[in-house]
């Protein structure tokens, strides 16, 4: 299980390091898949999460949860959640310095999808994960097509 953590935080600062944590903002927008028991754990998760953090409201009326620069652990935490619970969502971080080079996408079928810019950081960040034996696997058409644009043409 110690697994699972090293995972979310290594792909939630992957080609940064942590000090240069900016922000972040998790959308789940997809839940409800499978069990609402199992889930519902989940979901009490959530809640206490926000209410820790001053925000005392349901898991359904806040899928949105903006962290700062000094919450890297906070927003880790969360994004452990739609790992754990098979959740769709997206993380989407800043950083101090190039901001908005990837972005992830948590699937309910257990994929997580690190969306990148450009070709230079997919390739670094591929080859990354290769040599941590992560298994990076290039997108399918449908990822493809759901998450990239083709250049326009002159």
């Amino acid at each position: 299980m110690e697994q699972l953590p090293f995972f979310a935080h290594y792909v939630a600062t992957i080609g940064y390091e942590d000090q240069h944590f900016d922000g972040a903002l998790i959308w789940f927008c997809n839940w409800g898949v499978w069990n609402l028991f199992n889930e519902g754990i989940g979901y009490r998760l959530v809640e206490k999460l926000n209410t820790g953090a001053g925000q005392p409201k349901s898991f359904e009326v806040s899928p949105g949860h903006r962290f700062r620069a000094d919450e890297l652990a906070d927003a880790i935490g969360m994004l452990l959640q739609p790992m754990i619970f098979a959740w769709d969502s997206y993380y989407l971080p800043t950083w101090s310095y190039g901001t908005g080079d990837f972005f992830l996408h948590v699937s309910h079928d257990s994929i997580v999808s690190v969306i990148t810019r450009t070709k230079v950081f997919h390739d670094n960040v591929f080859q990354q994960l290769a040599e941590l034996n992560l298994n990076p696997k290039p997108a399918n058409d449908q990822r493809r097509s759901r998450f990239c644009h083709p250049l326009l043409e002159s």
